[in-house]
């Protein structure tokens, strides 16, 4: 074919160059690829996160069989700002992607019970913080113009601190929190890193010309590093915890383009780790023996995005 077209500028005195535009029209598979596949593809931009959660743990006795108490954080309502990527090398359909991000848990409540004689204490929580980081590698297996599936490893970070403050006794013990702590004063503060390896896959479809729905789910495999503070007992403060355990993480995303640079999106998310390990009493100023603990968190909610898109 591109020697009759040739053989047509020769006759009729067109540019070379008009031919080799009317080649790839006409097909040339070479010069096809060379204008629609681009080694590199890069997207970056700025995400807004409103979530709310929960997070829990249970202290046992030494020998883990009972539970001595029980402390539940709820509503606890967190609003973020993250920076996201992801690049892919297109001949080889190896993707990195990422994200940072950072808040303020602004309000929320702890419930916290004791069972040997029972308790049950409320306090307002505000002033915790979140932070959170993840990265991916991974490679796409199945590709083509509609779709797209991969599956990749990665690494999660994510860290939250609670502050509970004032104490109101809701059961029929007299001796804790009996009148009611209301001057504002701290009572107990949480700060935990959850360190996660990520196992997921990730996927795309192309509904329309400019609009397309992606998302992914990844299983973790978690390290808890946790630290409790009870400000009214200083003999036992910090008191480090740590655990082991599992979770996921969930993520879907409906992406429109506005130009060929320029995209807006929104999305949901769900995060929930769990561990079982200790808190170790024995690391604290009154001494003791390690006592076991179960961790459980949990965090959802939803994101809009805007990004830059390079192809």
């Amino acid at each position: 074919m591109r020697r009759v077209l040739l053989t047509y500028v020769v006759l009729c005195g067109l540019p070379a160059g008009a031919a080799a535009a009317d080649a790839t029209v006409a097909g040339d598979p070479a010069a096809l690829a060379g204008a629609a596949s681009p080694v590199f593809s890069f997207e970056g931009g700025l995400r807004y996160w409103y979530s709310s959660g929960e997070a829990s743990k249970d202290l046992y006795g030494t020998g883990g069989t009972v539970m001595v108490s029980r402390l539940t954080y709820n509503d606890l309502d967190a609003r973020s700002g993250e920076f996201f990527f992801n690049a892919t090398h297109n001949p080889t359909g190896i993707f990195i992607k990422g994200f940072i991000g950072a808040g303020g848990i602004a309000q929320g409540s702890l419930t916290d019970e004791d069972f040997l004689p029972y308790s049950n204490t409320l306090s307002d929580q505000h002033g915790g913080r979140i932070t959170y980081f993840t990265a991916d590698l991974g490679y796409n297996f199945w590709n083509t113009p509609r779709y797209r599936i991969g599956a990749f490893v990665g690494y999660n970070f994510w860290n939250e601190s609670y502050h509970a403050f004032d104490c109101a006794q809701q059961a029929a013990n007299p001796e804790i929190c009996v009148p009611a702590i209301t001057t504002n004063m701290g009572i107990i503060s949480q700060d935990n890193d959850w360190h996660s390896l990520r196992l997921g896959l990730a996927g795309q479809t192309q509904i329309t010309e400019r609009l397309s729905l992606s998302g992914d789910v990844a299983v973790l495999f978690t390290r808890l590093d946790g630290e409790d503070q009870h400000h009214l007992r200083p003999d036992i403060n910090p008191l480090p915890e740590d655990g082991n355990g599992h979770g996921i993480q969930l993520e879907a995303m409906l992406n429109y383009k506005v130009t060929d640079l320029f995209n807006i999106g929104i999305g949901g998310r769900y995060w929930r780790a769990g561990s079982t390990g200790a808190a170790h009493f024995e690391e604290t100023p009154s001494g003791g023996r390690a006592q076991v603990l179960h961790w459980e968190a949990e965090r959802y909610g939803v994101f809009v995005q805007a990004s830059i898109k390079f192809n």
